[in-house]
């Protein structure tokens, strides 16, 4: 049952624009080319660096883990300080509490028992995880665009289609599964990089197809919605283009790394910043100055990494993996452990169909531009 004080804006936040504002994007066409349709971008900075300059792939990769997935993972975190959010969650005290921990519990104790098998399930989790992320994303253009229930279906498929063709062809390229060493690029198999790219591209000329006779019947082309859409079905397009499964990887879920954090920042402005209700909270500080989000979230990024790098020696040096077996399976476990809480939360924090995380969330993915906050306007009549 949907909680009344959750269901409208809080004070001092921003409003809704009018329906329909907004020419079909979430925010409007420069946040939206940054964060949403223009992820792609540093997805093809990495492919470019690993192309030109190999050598620097794997450091180039390592960057982007620490400034961008680390970052992303602990993102969730925030979302507890708003006491909004907090009195919702406390009362499914088991969904948003005992079961993250226990999934953390769980990713430790996997890892020490059996590397291999908890990196072939964290492989699993983080592509389920990902491609819900861009469908549920590619639904909010579709609403943007008013689409039909069969163009809802059509893109979800279509996306769908693209992540499982993609890495059908990565597991048979890499062998990532069972495995806790990537192959040298020497000893990937290559054979039907064609084939696959074929399929992703009939793929992606099926929603282009679909998006431009839609727009000469109604006279508008949705290209937000194209555009999210190629994104989707793209973004893991590296692993037909580079040899190192790390680089590849990376490069292709960057574009998700980069649309949470236009997420999180979307809420931040049109929810927290000027608004008297958070004045004085890390949100609010996080909501009114850029400068404060990153040096929090880049700092508790590299304190995160440092549960990374013992198994990364260990990749280097035999003898210190031998000795510190247990120690650094347990670390590296307690690292993708948060990303496990990650992927769960998300699940619930982003479930839409319940009007209490509508009310938190969903409302304030708008232009923060287009009208000012309720607590400034309130502020400037005082003076």
């Amino acid at each position: 049952m949907s909680t009344p004080a959750l269901a409208v804006p809080s004070p001092g936040a921003r409003p809704a624009p009018a329906l329909g504002a907004g020419a079909g994007w979430i925010a409007n066409a420069a946040y939206d080319g940054a964060f949403f349709v223009g992820s792609m971008a540093l997805c093809v900075a990495l492919v470019a660096v690993a192309i030109a300059r190999p050598a620097y792939a794997i450091p180039a990769t390592v960057v982007a883990g620490v400034l961008f997935a680390n970052t992303h993972n602990l993102l969730t975190g925030f979302f507890f300080l708003d006491a909004e959010n907090l009195a919702y969650y406390r009362r499914w005290p088991h969904y948003y509490f005992t079961v993250p921990v226990l999934l953390l519990a769980v990713s430790m104790a996997t890892f020490v028992w059996s590397p291999p098998l908890a990196f072939t399930l964290h492989f699993f989790f983080t592509t389920w995880h990902v491609v819900r992320q861009s469908v549920g994303i590619q639904k909010l253009y579709l609403g943007k665009a008013r689409a039909a229930d069969f163009d809802r279906n059509l893109d979800a498929g279509l996306i769908y289609a693209a992540v499982v063709v993609l890495h059908a062809f990565a597991i048979w390229k890499f062998r990532p599964l069972w495995a806790t060493k990537a192959l040298a690029p020497v000893e990937v198999h290559a054979a039907g990089a064609g084939l696959t790219a074929g399929i992703v591209a009939l793929l992606a000329v099926t929603m282009l197809a679909r998006v431009l006779w839609l727009g000469w019947r109604d006279g508008r082309v949705a290209w937000p919605r194209l555009g999210f859409g190629l994104t989707s079905i793209g973004m893991y397009t590296p692993y037909l283009l580079i040899d190192q499964y790390q680089v590849a990887f990376m490069a292709g879920i960057l574009p998700h790394y980069v649309q949470y954090h236009g997420i999180f920042w979307l809420v931040g402005q049109n929810k927290y910043a000027g608004n008297a209700q958070y004045e004085g909270t890390v949100l609010g500080r996080l909501g009114r100055d850029l400068r404060v989000w990153v040096l929090v979230v880049v700092a508790a990024a590299a304190v995160m990494a440092i549960f990374r790098a013992p198994y990364f020696l260990a990749e280097k040096d035999l003898a210190f993996a031998v000795r510190w077996s247990w120690q650094i399976n347990l670390a590296v476990g307690f690292f993708y452990g948060l990303g496990w809480m990650h992927f769960y939360l998300d699940g619930l924090l982003f479930r839409f169909r319940h009007p209490e995380v509508r009310a938190a969330i969903l409302r304030y993915l708008r232009d923060p531009r287009r009208t000012p906050a309720l607590g400034s306007l309130a502020s400037a009549s005082a003076r």
